[in-house]
Parts: C-alpha cells; structure tokens; sequence
C-alpha cells in the first residue's frame, strides 16, 4: 500500500500504456491515485469494496481521505479505511490519530491496520507485536471487532505467525497465491500493485476475496469476534 509518487491536485494523469485490468474483487486507494474519475469508476462491476487511507503515524492525514470516503459513497461503494502503521508512535495512539479522522458512522468494513517493513523499520519481533496488538485492543474497544491486519506474505512469516494466525489477513504477494502457515488459505490477497482500471488514471492496487470469504466476512455488522 506505499507507494513515492507525489500528490498534486493538478497532476497530469498518466496514460497507462497497459490494458485494462480484471480479475479483482476490490481496490485501495490513497493520495496517489490522485483526483479519482469516480462517474466512470461507479460503472465499474468489479468492484465490490474500496479500502481508502486515513492516517500514518499520529500527525499524519491522507489529503484525499475526505474526498474519496464522500465520493465513494455518493457512489454507491463499500468502503472501509486504514492505517499505516509508523515506528515512531505507539500502537494506541496511533489507533486513536486513526479514530479521530475516521467517521465510523460512513464504513461499511472493518478497519485495517497496515504493517509493513517502511513503516516498522528498527522495531524488533516483540516490539512489532507488542505495538500490533495494542491498536488491535484499541480497536476492539471502539469497533467491537479487531482489524483487518494488511502485510506481505513474507512480512507475515517473519514477524507475525503463528501469533496473529487467527486474524482476518489481508496479504500483499505479486508473484503467486499467498501461502499462509497455520492458516489454509489468505482471507484478502492483494495480487498487483500495477492496476489499470477506468477512472483512476495512475496505477492502483488490485484485491480479491479468499475462494472462501465473502464481502460479508467484512463487514462491520457481520460477526468476526
């Protein structure tokens, strides 16, 4: 879900010298994707949700959360938001920056909280844990359920399994279908971070749905306790 492109609200808009993509189930969006065409993207069949950055760290807000969560659902899309976790805050308070911006009332999905080696850099195993799982309570207590945790496949072995094996698991891996140990099969899996699809004129993340999950596994009103 990181991505160095620049946000400018003026950019020019990329022409992807790519076909259309298919075989996704959702997006994830954030900053980078840019001013999102969303009267194209709503004629999308595809699309059965969209996950949309919030926050990073405790200061940080995405400059387009506000626009995308409004146009999302004008539009008509499941929505649910994350947060990219930073080493540089505890876990609570992080959670709590993600609370403050985040409107529960407009989510349709369960959070997700995104781990990654960009944003934990330095921490230990424990520490990672640690700060994970005080988010995950911080969570609960406002939610009623835990988060979805987002992170590579390798990111997951090295430093969350078999810990977090009972987690919904949103699980980054471009190359090949994510193999999970302690766990059959991925709930999420984000297969490419080069989509193209109508309305979004810069590359965006492409997801889909375990063969054994169902958009209602997210869903804020579904038991996932």
């Amino acid at each position: 879900m990181l991505n160095t492109v620049k946000y400018d609200e003026n950019w020019p808009y990329n022409d992807l010298d790519a076909p259309f993509s298919g075989g996704y189930d959702g997006v994830d969006i954030s900053k980078h994707q840019g001013k999102i065409h969303w009267d194209i993207l709503s004629k999308n069949h595809h699309i059965k949700f969209i996950y949309i950055k919030a926050t990073e760290g405790l200061y940080n807000e995405d400059p387009c959360y506000k626009r995308n969560v409004s146009e999302a659902k004008k539009h008509g899309f499941l929505i649910g938001s994350y947060h990219f976790l930073s080493k540089n805050f505890t876990g609570r308070r992080q959670f709590n920056h993600f609370n403050d911006v985040v409107d529960k009332k407009q989510q349709d999905l369960l959070p997700i909280v995104d781990v990654e080696d960009d944003g934990t850099l330095g921490w230990s195993r424990e520490k990672i844990q640690t700060e994970l799982s005080d988010f995950i309570v911080a969570c609960k207590e406002e939610y009623g359920k835990a988060p979805i945790i987002y992170c590579s496949e390798s990111y997951f072995k090295d430093y969350l399994s078999p810990e977090f094996d009972n987690y919904i698991l949103f699980i980054a891996n471009y190359t090949g279908t994510p193999l999970l140990p302690g766990k059959p099969v991925y709930d999420m899996w984000q297969f490419s971070k080069k989509g193209h699809i109508p309305g979004i004129w810069n590359w965006v993340d492409l997801d889909k749905l375990s063969p054994n999950a169902n958009i209602d596994d997210l869903k804020l009103t579904s038991n996932t306790d």
